[in-house]
């Protein structure tokens, strides 16, 4: 059965991460990406215009999927708090799911020289940037609901968001791969301390 586009962009986007977070981005080719697919590196160059242009699309991947992993919890109805705290617990699992994706962003913020950017490549820098501004979102509306509810401490809300992602991408840089027990446990004890950073002191 013959894999259709998104499929085969989706394996792509897979094992460049891989390499990239593995390797590091300067030090991963093309080739080396097409070697662990077992195909051809005209086959990725089909798909993304360059290096760079690819490495932008792991970045817009790691946004996309960690948005799918907290809407749910962002659109249940449950009070500020519970909301918070699984919205918090759903982003480190997310961070830690997706590793590889994550510390390519990393690596890349940190000025991977991956040269200019194309025009495909500002398009998805300007998609990322929207997905970026949504997801904040999430968490601005729901501080913004339980400073008014009294749950949370009255705080600029851009302060405390930028501060508790921070917090929260941690695993990014010293998890190390282990079972989904750990993932869950680290998850909670991660949103419990987001939480007591927002909250209104009991």
């Amino acid at each position: 059965m013959m894999l259709d586009s998104t499929s085969v962009k989706g394996r792509i986007l897979d094992a460049a991460a891989r390499a990239f977070a593995t390797h590091g981005v300067d030090q991963t080719s093309i080739d080396d990406i097409a070697r662990d697919l077992g195909a051809t590196k005209g086959k990725i160059y089909h798909h993304f215009g360059s290096k760079s242009e690819l490495v932008c699309a792991i970045r817009k991947q790691s946004v996309q999927l960690t948005l799918e992993r907290v809407r749910p919890q962002f659109d249940a109805a449950m009070p500020p708090p519970e909301k918070f705290h699984a919205m918090a617990k759903a982003h480190v699992i997310a961070m830690i799911s997706e590793l590889a994706y994550h510390r390519v962003v990393v690596e890349e913020m940190r000025g991977s020289k991956t040269g200019g950017a194309t025009p495909a490549e500002r398009a998805l820098r300007l998609e990322i940037a929207a997905l970026q501004t949504e997801y904040e979102g999430f968490f601005r509306s729901t501080l913004a609901e339980g400073i008014a509810s009294g749950h949370f401490r009255d705080q600029d809300i851009s302060i405390a968001v930028r501060s508790f992602l921070m917090m929260l991408h941690a695993p990014i840089y010293w998890y190390q791969p282990r079972d989904a027990e750990n993932i869950t446990a680290i998850a909670e004890q991660l949103a419990n301390m987001a939480l007591g950073a927002v909250a209104t002191p009991q």
